[in-house]
């Protein structure tokens, strides 16, 4: 089949990668460069749902996409010193606390993970964690560590999802998609510069710029941009061993060497400057934390706009409009992580193939 793909973030070129393992003709459309949005800016961590916490459709796409990673690490080529793909990186991840009422949930999740082996489920106390890392905040009651967890370079992963679906033949156009095509009730392509690029199936994977795009062909997506603001420092030595997370922020030490810490969520419409406001912000509540990176040095803000819905869900949809459209946005704050998971089923869903993964709980018939 041939398949248009709208969007270079992790969706489209995960969508491309499997697409062309299965032998289809991919031609992936985007206006900018690859990953050069959220899937470019994202900070990269790989950590379990929480039982409870989220929707069971969700909690298993996510674990479904997760394993779905460690399957690329084995299957991508990179930049190690024996051609072996090296950006997957198993790192702990565990959310701190300094609320009792908080810390006493965190327990009892952590009791309902009891004979799991898989996901290396703890109740750390201050104690404990001061033998981790003796710089966190002695205002921390405790946390619940994950060692089943991981951390990737997101636009290092998207680029080379997209170099391996290229080196089986796929095209990329650096162009606007300005109208999907439409026929007699099915999409025939996708319209750039005024001139029609034919395909079978097209895939709307632009984020939160798929809302216009697909109003134009009548379907309604309540997809919008959910502003992110990180801050990367450069941070006294040792790095942090883990990822931390309190509230919606959080703070790791990346491959680059740099402490990462961030985030915000801001509705601002597609306006992606960083601000002095959110900067301080972050700042101001990871030294809450981490009362070290007091004395560190700011390196570099980003902001990207994330494509959210209002039910945080993604939506991964080939029954919303014409045939041979389908719709695979909405990752959201957890876009790297899903991004494989819905790549694969968004892919099965353009050739009318069944799906790995059960995707029925994200089509955009849940909003009617």
């Amino acid at each position: 089949m041939k398949v248009a793909i709208i969007g270079g973030g992790i969706a489209g070129c995960a969508t491309a990668y499997y697409l062309t393992k299965d032998g289809h003709d991919v031609t992936l459309f985007e206006r900018d460069s690859l990953a050069s949005h959220a899937s470019g800016f994202a900070q990269g961590g790989l950590k379990p749902v929480i039982r409870g916490e989220r929707q069971i459709e969700y909690q298993n796409l996510s674990d479904y996409s997760i394993g779905l990673h460690q399957n690329l690490a084995k299957e991508l080529t990179g930049d190690g010193p024996n051609g072996e793909y090296t950006n997957l990186l198993k790192k702990p991840s565990m959310a701190v606390t300094k609320d009792e009422a908080e810390a006493a949930e965190m327990i009892r999740i952590y009791e309902s993970y009891a004979g799991d082996k898989k996901f290396d489920v703890r109740w750390l106390g201050l104690g404990e964690l001061s033998h981790i890392d003796a710089r966190i905040s002695t205002d921390v009651i405790g946390g619940l560590y994950f060692g089943f967890a991981f951390e990737v370079d997101p636009y290092k992963l998207t680029l080379s999802l997209w170099q391996a679906a290229e080196e089986r033949g796929a095209e990329l156009v650096n162009r606007e998609v300005t109208d999907i095509a439409v026929d007699g009730g099915r999409v025939s392509g996708v319209m750039v510069d005024g001139e029609l690029t034919e395909a079978d199936a097209v895939v709307a994977a632009a984020g939160p710029w798929s809302a216009k795009m697909l109003t134009d062909v009548g379907v309604s997506v309540p997809v919008s941009p959910l502003k992110g603001q990180i801050v990367r420092l450069n941070a006294p030595d040792p790095p942090l061993k883990m990822s931390l997370w309190w509230d919606t922020d959080y703070a790791t030490t990346k491959s680059d060497g740099l402490t990462w810490i961030g985030t915000t969520e801001e509705e601002v419409d597609f306006d992606d400057r960083t601000t002095d406001a959110a900067r301080d912000r972050i700042i101001a509540s990871a030294v809450g934390m981490l009362p070290y990176l007091e004395d560190a040095e700011l390196v570099q803000q980003t902001a990207c706009l994330r494509p959210m819905t209002p039910d945080k869900m993604p939506i991964i949809d080939a029954n919303a409009g014409p045939e041979g459209l389908v719709i695979s946005t909405g990752g959201g704050r957890q876009g790297i992580a899903l991004g494989p998971g819905m790549g694969i089923a968004t892919a099965a869903l353009a050739t009318g193939a069944e799906s790995p993964i059960d995707v029925s709980g994200f089509s955009l018939s849940r909003f009617s």
